[in-house]
C-alpha cells in the first residue's frame, strides 16, 4: 500500500527522519543535507517532492504516527470489552515507546511551536477521513460503549474522549519517568488506567440512562 500511495524517494525520506530520529537527533535541527544523505537522494531531488525541511520532518512523523495507529487498531479486532481494549492500546504503546515511538515525539513536537510542529498540525487538521490517529482510536473505542443505555450527548462525548486520551498522554510519560516507575510496574499502571477508564465510561452510561428514564441523577 506505502508504495502506491508514496513515491520511493517520499517513503526513503521519511524513513531517514525516522531512523535519524531513534538515532536521538533534534529534529528542529536537522538540515536537509541530514536527511537526504541518510535517505541516499540529492537534495534537488528532494526539492521536487517537498517545499521545505519541515514538510520533509512533519511529513514522516505523520507517516509514521497512521502506521503505528493502523497496526493498533489491527490488534484491537482481537479483543472484546472496553477494559481489554484499552489495554491492548497500552501495550502496544508500550512496545512502540521502547522503541522511541512516534506517538511520543509527535507530542513533544506539537507542543513546542516551531515551523515543523505547524506543519504536522496542518497535516492532521487536513488528513483524510480514513486516516486512524490515536485519537481517532479512543473515539472509536468509546462509540460502542456508549451507545447502548441512552447514548451519551455531543459535550460528554468530547469530555470522553479528551479524558482517555489524557490517559494515554500520562502513561507515555510515565514510561519515561525512570525515577518515578521504582515500585510501579506498567502492568499495574495498565490495570489502573483501564479500570479508570471504565470507571469513566459507566458514569457517563448510568448518568444518561437515568436521565433517559426521566430521573435526575443523584436524586435518589
Amino acid at each position: 500500500m506505502e508504495s502506491r500511495e508514496f513515491a520511493p524517494k517520499v517513503l526513503a525520506t521519511y524513513r531517514a527522519v525516522i531512523d535519524l530520529f531513534r538515532e536521538g537527533a533534534d529534529l528542529n535541527n536537522l538540515t536537509v543535507s541530514e536527511i537526504t544523505a541518510k535517505a541516499g537522494i540529492g537534495k534537488g531531488t528532494a526539492y521536487e517532492y517537498f517545499s521545505n525541511k519541515e514538510e520533509m520532518i512533519a511529513g514522516a512523523l505523520f507517516h509514521e504516527l497512521k502506521r503505528e495507529c493502523q497496526d493498533m487498531c489491527r490488534q484491537l479486532k482481537e479483543e472484546e470489552g472496553l477494559y481489554a481494549r484499552m489495554d491492548r492500546v497500552l501495550i502496544s504503546m508500550e512496545k512502540k515507546i521502547v522503541e522511541i515511538n512516534c506517538f511520543v515525539r509527535a507530542i513533544h513536537v506539537l507542543m513546542d511551536n516551531s515551523a515543523v510542529s505547524g506543519k504536522l498540525r496542518e497535516m492532521m487538521e487536513t488528513k483524510k477521513e480514513e486516516d486512524m490517529l490515536v485519537m481517532d482510536i479512543v473515539r472509536m473505542i468509546l462509540a460502542g460503549e456508549t451507545e447502548t443505555e441512552g447514548r451519551i450527548n455531543h459535550e460528554e462525548s468530547v469530555y470522553l474522549s479528551m479524558a482517555v486520551f489524557s490517559k494515554l498522554v500520562c502513561f507515555a510519560l510515565y514510561q519515561f519517568d525512570q525515577e518515578n516507575k521504582i515500585g510501579v510496574d506498567s502492568a499495574s499502571m495498565r490495570k489502573m488506567i483501564c479500570s479508570d477508564v471504565c470507571r469513566d465510561v459507566a458514569y457517563y452510561r448510568h448518568k444518561r440512562k437515568e436521565t433517559v428514564q426521566g430521573i435526575s441523577p443523584g436524586s435518589e
